[in-house]
């Protein structure tokens, strides 16, 4: 956390003033601070005293020298020692001679100079490491902060970075533009979070700790200007940084060193596996030949050249069954052991043969394994230590985890992204297409009326005693009687707007006053009424 952060949190667990020596004693104590610097406390004491400066949404006051309580505890505030402080910092190292004294500095001596060189190749080495090594500061808007906490007025961008590169506090590489971007940044991060902003800019351009009551988007429209950004719905619109280039390099050494590392090991594995004994070397054969999968590992017999083993392995939907031949002393396979072997084969009733053994293979073996007749596997030297390293065994591993951008999955995402957007915006032009007009609504209401009227014409037309028993059985069900009152007028209203084509084809059952009645034999007969627009009706005519 900050500097102001870490002593607000000391102070309540204090419960009494403290000064800035002792707050940024706890706050390393505790360790609390994000950043701590080569002088923590006079950081500590400017973010303080620019805090209790300020007018309002001030938590902190100074009650003495270098001391500070909350605002909340009451206590009176020292108004001398507060303005002592304002005063800009001395660094006593300023007054001291930019270089060592001379009696420090030994003289050249003839003696040195084969000294010399080796001393200047050194010092070469060193400072090429220390322009490697980058050197990491502090959050620039902190820094920011507090240099124009500590000013008497506003500070152009340029004094900025130059009273922070003087303090070492900033880069060299830290431009004006960037200093403008950070702290825009910085005010929008706080007015998202609900808190005023902390920097303003003046008319002439120069950088101040925000304190009066100004509109937000005043203040965040001058950075705007200034970054010549474009502003939109009191938001600065920022431009959005390029991705860095991955160095395909670091990858690429990364695998090449796994893979010598794997190398040196099998080397390594390989002398270990030929200084041991017959007996401990046939038992790690066996360990090393369970781990592979290889089951009922047993020994069929033992001779001069060496144990010989059977075993059994899965193949895909084969199960082989293996005359292993485990070979003494660190000699070389021979086209004798290759022959030996397949005669073990037909002995042991064996389809696969196998030599295990730490000497090289000779080209004649090599020969012989490839001819015709029952395969022959032959691990010997690297190659069974390689088997050693595939199986786990007598070798301890660690997974390391190698990580690669994948930009595959970021085309991916941002193609899906669009889409999405394009089918939004179908979505939303199908929806405006097929929204009516206002006029268009209203016949579509009416047409809607007429054709339910329709319906509810047919039903009563069609079972009109049906509505006369209903009516007889429930007198009292208004909810039904309101339903049918509205089918009268509805059907009524679209007779009357009918033409007259339209009224002879409905038929006899939809001009008869009984039909019309819907059930209720006691209502006299109407008469159509001519339709609204001075049209005459179809008798009229």
């Amino acid at each position: 956390m900050t500097f102001y952060e870490a002593a607000l949190r000391v102070l309540e667990a204090a419960g009494q003033p403290l000064t800035s020596i002792e707050i940024t004693e706890r706050s390393i104590a505790q360790g609390l601070l994000s950043h701590v610097g080569k002088t923590p406390e006079q950081t500590m004491l400017s973010r303080l005293a620019a805090m209790a400066r300020r007018a309002r949404d001030r938590r902190v006051t100074v009650t003495g020298p270098s001391t500070f309580a909350l605002t909340e505890w009451g206590l009176g505030e020292d108004a001398a020692a507060l303005e002592a402080m304002s005063e800009p910092f001395q660094n006593p190292e300023e007054a001291l001679p930019p270089l060592r004294p001379a009696e420090r500095h030994p003289e050249p001596r003839t003696e040195n100079v084969r000294g010399a060189g080796r001393t200047e190749r050194r010092r070469r080495h060193e400072e090429e490491e220390e322009r490697g090594r980058r050197r990491r500061f502090p959050p620039v808007a902190e820094v920011a902060f507090e240099l124009l906490g500590e000013a008497s007025g506003p500070l152009a961008p340029l004094e900025v970075l130059r009273l922070a590169r003087e303090r070492q506090l900033a880069s060299d590489e830290l431009q004006p533009e960037a200093l403008l971007t950070t702290l825009a940044e910085e005010n929008q991060r706080r007015i998202d979070a609900g808190r005023r902003p902390h920097f303003a800019l003046d008319s002439t351009g120069g950088l101040l700790i925000e304190r009066d009551d100004a509109p937000v988007a005043d203040v965040q429209a001058a950075f705007a200007r200034a970054l010549d950004l474009p502003f939109e719905g009191g938001r600065v619109v920022f431009r959005q940084h390029p991705l860095p280039a991955v160095d395909d390099t670091v990858v690429h050494t990364a695998k090449t060193s796994v893979k010598e590392a794997r190398r040196a090991m099998a080397r390594l594995l390989r002398g270990q596996l030929a200084a041991l004994e017959s007996r401990t070397l046939e038992k790690a054969c066996v360990r090393m030949l369970h781990a592979l999968g290889y089951r009922e590992v047993r020994v069929a017999k033992r001779s001069n050249q060496g144990p010989l083993l059977t075993a059994r392995r899965k193949d895909g939907s084969l199960e082989l069954r293996y005359a292993i031949r485990v070979v003494r002393g660190n000699g070389a396979i021979e086209r004798r052991m290759v022959q030996d072997c397949r005669r073990d084969i037909g002995h042991q009733s064996a389809q696969v043969g196998m030599l295990l053994g730490t000497g090289e293979l000779r080209g004649d073996a090599r020969s012989e394994a490839l001819s015709g007749g029952p395969l022959v596997l032959v691990w010997s030297g690297d190659g069974l230590a390689e088997k050693f390293l595939e199986a786990h065994t007598g070798v301890r591993v660690t997974h390391l985890e190698l990580f690669e951008l994948d930009r595959g999955f970021f085309e991916d995402v941002s193609r899906d992204a669009e889409e999405a957007k394009h089918r939004r915006e179908e979505r939303r032009r199908e929806r405006e297409a097929a929204a009516p007009a206002p006029d268009d609504a209203g016949e579509e209401g009416e047409d809607a009326g007429a054709e339910e009227g329709e319906e509810g014409e047919e039903g009563e037309a069609g079972a009109p005693g049906e509505g006369a028993a209903g009516a007889q059985d429930a007198p009292g069900d208004a909810a039904a009687g309101d339903r049918r009152r509205r089918r009268r007028r509805r059907r009524g209203r679209r007779g009357r707007a009918r033409p007259e084509g339209g009224a002879q084809a409905e038929g006899g059952a939809s001009s008869s006053p009984g039909a019309e009645s819907g059930g209720k034999d006691d209502a006299p007969p109407q008469s159509p009424e001519p339709p609204s627009g001075g049209e005459p009706s179809a008798s009229g005519g």
